[in-house]
């Protein structure tokens, strides 16, 4: 070690030299640097002894220098006073003579916790958990979990559980006759380093159980409201939501805006019906929800995690070894696991700032994310797989969204003219192309293999344009292609079979003729026919057959689930009614949000949409 007097007689006159004017310096600022501690490397030829490196050493009041490498010219630079060490590094970074300059910053070994199963808990290695708890382990955040009960008195969950409700009886008994909910309270705040069971992300947090599903894990939009309700009006911040389902409810909206006008953090599972039509699910697409998909340990989204533009993050999601009820372990699979460790991640960032709404939070989660799919937010991973290490660096010195930074939009393509596109050409021969001479038209790559395994003529009918690019309701050019009773759209974004979408024909067509299917008036359930509460219409004979009898293949299972029917016509938007389909020819029909069935006389047949939609656009 080398003391500064040693450098020379210039330096020590320089101590003379008023000190460097230093920013006020916080104990968050410096969490992770060594105190009073700079490294710097000279540049070629420098010296500590250049009049203008001593001048600065000097007026930082450096007391010693430490060469730290035989032969190198990089050395440990010691602060006197309470200089800040990021400040001085700055100022001599910009020294001529200095090659880089940069605060001593701590380095810990990740913490271990003793749990016989944290072993077998890969999903918190990918998250990187123990390099997050050599920061924080938590405080006594509230988390709830609107589930099926929790397990109070489970080894790993004593003491953790705070008294609870269970809005489809109305009383506090909150005990799990299921045990999902017991299974999520563990990933969040299983009593962590305790020897015994597994480790909990959160390892302070509290759990708010409250009961929401029954012991077959059913609930509904009014069990679910309360809920959320119950939960924000008794000191949770941040509540666990690892359930859900198709169609939007006024209800669960406002609950969720009641929550979140409280600073409160929401979170929800993305849902697992990837292979069964990927519908929407709520409360997870909801604005002010974080909706979590599901990784594998390999950070590949599953092929059950649901997903869409509403996806915010994806986070581990199968194998997880977590807490059961009857003091019980085991390893379930889903996104409603993944959706616990993101709340486990929200406690944790407010254990630091407590004073963060829950905007701030899912930024922070959001921007600290590990960006696993195309660059930026994408429909698979959302902003990216969880890293709690990195959310719990950033929350100390959050002060605003980066995400909200304004980013360049992307030049869009072209959008075809769709007169060219109806124009009919040559026969072709070319690979991979079917032409059909009936319309003159070509059908080719993902759009002809979609056609041919999903119905062919009976369903699509022939094409009637070639591909075009056009401008889709949300502003974004795709590629698409007419047939006589559809419309094709490609999203090569999205994995097999889900890169081409269906419109919503049947929807476009009414409003195209002036019509609105919500003053279509609504049925009753009828004895013998499949009502559909999201549109309030009933599906009856013969046209239930008929959904029932074609569907879009996702399972491998013989026959076509609901699922599979929805995915291709969608829900009937209409009563059974007579109309004028043709000049002078009168069938019964139902609309559906994406075809039109019509009655031939006891044989049912799809409306001929795509040919209606186009010449009422005056493109044919």
């Amino acid at each position: 070690m080398v003391r500064l007097s040693a450098i020379g007689a210039i330096v020590a006159l320089l101590f003379l030299i008023a000190p460097f004017a230093t920013r006020p310096v916080t104990a968050q600022d410096n969490a992770d640097l060594v105190t009073g501690e700079v490294i710097v490397r000279l540049g070629p030829g420098a010296s500590l002894a250049a009049p203008q490196l001593a001048r600065s050493l000097a007026a930082l009041r450096v007391s010693t220098v430490e060469p730290l490498t035989p032969g190198v010219p990089v050395y440990r630079l010691r602060l006197s006073g309470a200089t800040d060490p990021q400040a001085a590094a700055a100022r001599l970074a910009a020294t001529p003579g200095i090659a880089y300059a940069e605060p001593n910053r701590i380095r810990r070994i990740s913490r271990t916790p003793n749990d016989p199963a944290f072993p077998q808990q890969w999903g918190l290695r990918n998250i990187q958990a123990p390099e997050a708890w050599t920061i924080s382990t938590g405080g006594p955040i509230v988390v709830a979990v609107l589930d099926s009960g929790v397990d109070g008195e489970h080894p790993d969950l004593a003491g953790k559980v705070l008294p609870g409700f269970n809005t489809l009886s109305g009383n506090p008994d909150a005990r799990d006759d299921n045990g999902h909910g017991t299974a999520v309270a563990g990933l969040i705040a299983a009593s962590t380093d305790n020897g015994t069971g597994i480790a909990g992300l959160c390892w302070d947090c509290r759990i708010l159980p409250v009961k929401v599903v029954d012991a077959s894990g059913v609930g509904n939009d009014a069990s679910l409201a309360a809920g959320i309700r119950w939960a924000a009006d008794n000191g949770a911040r941040v509540i666990n939501m690892s359930l859900g389902g198709e169609g939007e409810s006024r209800l669960l909206r406002e609950a969720i805006d009641y929550a979140t006008a409280r600073g409160i953090v929401l979170v929800a599972a993305s849902g697992n019906e990837r292979q069964s039509g990927n519908p929407v699910s709520y409360p997870a697409a909801y604005p002010n929800v974080i909706a979590v998909g599901a990784t594998g340990n390999t950070d590949a989204i599953t092929d059950f995690s649901n997903t869409g533009d509403y996806i915010d993050l994806a986070a581990p999601g199968v194998g997880l070894w977590t807490t059961l009820p009857g003091g019980r372990y085991g390893p379930p699979n889903g996104t409603s696991f993944s959706s616990p460790y993101v709340a486990g991640a929200a406690a944790l960032v407010l254990t630091q700032r407590p004073d963060l709404g829950w905007a701030d939070v899912g930024c922070v989660l959001k921007a600290s994310a590990d960006d696993k799919g195309p660059p930026g937010k994408d429909p698979e991973y959302g902003w990216g797989r969880l890293n709690v290490f990195r959310a719990v660096q950033l929350a100390p010195v959050y002060t605003g969204c980066p995400l909200d930074a304004p980013q360049p939009a992307p030049t869009p393509p072209p959008v075809t003219a769709p007169g060219d596109a109806f124009q009919p050409v040559p026969p072709s021969t070319a690979p991979g192309v079917r032409y059909f001479p009936e319309t003159g038209h070509t059908l080719r790559g993902a759009f002809r293999s979609y056609w041919e395994r999903h119905g062919g003529l009976p369903i699509f009918g022939f094409p009637i344009s070639e591909e075009l690019v056009e401008r889709g309701a949300d502003g974004r050019a795709y590629t698409v292609q007419y047939f006589e009773r559809h419309r094709f759209e490609l999203h090569p974004e999205n994995p097999p079979p889900y890169e081409v979408l269906l419109a919503r024909i049947g929807d476009d067509v009414l409003q195209a003729s002036g019509r609105d299917w919500y003053a279509f008036p609504r049925e009753t359930a009828q004895p013998g026919c499949l009502t559909f509460e999201g549109t309030g219409h009933a599906l009856c004979e013969p046209f239930l057959g008929y959904w029932r009898a074609s569907g879009l293949e996702f399972d491998g299972a013989r026959g076509f689930s609901f699922a599979e029917s929805l995915a291709l016509f969608g829900q009937p938007i209409s009563p059974p009614r007579t109309e004028e389909i043709a000049p002078g020819v009168f069938r019964t029909v139902q609309w559906f949000e994406r075809a039109r069935f019509e009655d031939h006389g006891g044989q049912v047949l799809l409306g001929l949409l795509g040919n209606e939609l186009t010449r009422a656009r005056g493109w044919r």
